[in-house]
């Protein structure tokens, strides 16, 4: 799918194609209709602009190569540009979080309520607000020598470092011992109460044989081991996290969620 193609399938026009059907089925007339259309005639050359150039710049990004660490470690210049390109995007996210906020609370408490006229309205500047951030995140990423792969790597790696860092703090444990000895724990209660329930005669304990006890427990020690290193995360990541935190709260800008960015 091309970045044009995203664009209007992925954040407003379908919302603007939406209004106008409803607005048809709603027989709100056809001149209605051709007055928004008019309006919307400017915008969509705008959009059809923008997003050329945002494909121009997202070659330029993805053109330069990237290959992810065995180790999983990420190279501290590489986590600085990655925060320079947040920082520029930061600086356009903060022109328009307000109506992405506006936006939010739109679309989740009055969906069902809004008119024609402002579902079209939304999905207008939702298109708009997803142009003007994506545009700068794709230049940033191209002036910076920074791919769009290398640079989601380093996100995911920078989101699961905060969870780490958030989780000992809190514990005391890193997420992947505290998932470890929750495994071992339960592997512990089904052997006590299995070997409890034939005891005390319930009906059916007496047909679960010691190999069904080790299965389970054989089974929960794998998925323990499994979640533990999902959530393992090289020491180095977690003190260059500890390190740029401050600035990496800074450019969170969750609000791009909302726009798929």
């Amino acid at each position: 799918m091309g970045t044009g193609t995203k664009i209007l399938a992925g954040c407003g026009c379908l919302a603007i194609v939406v209004g106008i059907a409803i607005a048809a089925g709603l027989g709100l007339g056809l001149f209605w209709l051709k007055d928004q259309a008019t309006d919307m005639a400017g915008s969509l050359e705008g959009i059809t602009a923008k997003a050329h150039e945002i494909g121009e710049w997202e070659k330029k990004a993805n053109a330069h190569p990237y290959e992810r660490p065995e180790d999983g470690v990420i190279p501290e210049p590489r986590l600085t540009t990655f925060l320079g390109v947040r920082r520029e995007v930061h600086g356009v996210y903060e022109t328009c979080k307000a109506d992405l906020e506006e936006l939010r609370e739109r679309t989740e408490e009055d969906g069902e309520n809004l008119s024609p006229t402002e579902v079209l309205a939304l999905g207008s500047r939702a298109v708009q607000m997803f142009g003007d951030l994506r545009l700068a995140q794709v230049r940033a990423l191209a002036e910076s020598g920074m791919s769009e792969q290398e640079y989601y790597a380093i996100q995911t790696a920078v989101y699961v470092a905060a969870g780490v860092s958030k989780t000992e703090a809190q514990t005391g444990k890193a997420p992947a011992e505290a998932m470890s000895e929750a495994a071992e724990q339960i592997q512990g209660a089904i052997r006590v109460a299995v070997e409890a329930a034939q005891r005390q005669g319930v009906p059916g304990a007496d047909r679960v044989s010691e190999s069904d006890v080790k299965g389970l427990e054989e089974g929960l020690e794998k998925m323990g081991t499994s979640g533990a290193e999902a959530l393992t995360v090289p020491p180095a990541n977690l003190e260059l996290f500890r390190k740029h935190q401050a600035e990496i709260d800074k450019y969170a800008m969750h609000g791009l969620t909302l726009l798929g960015l």
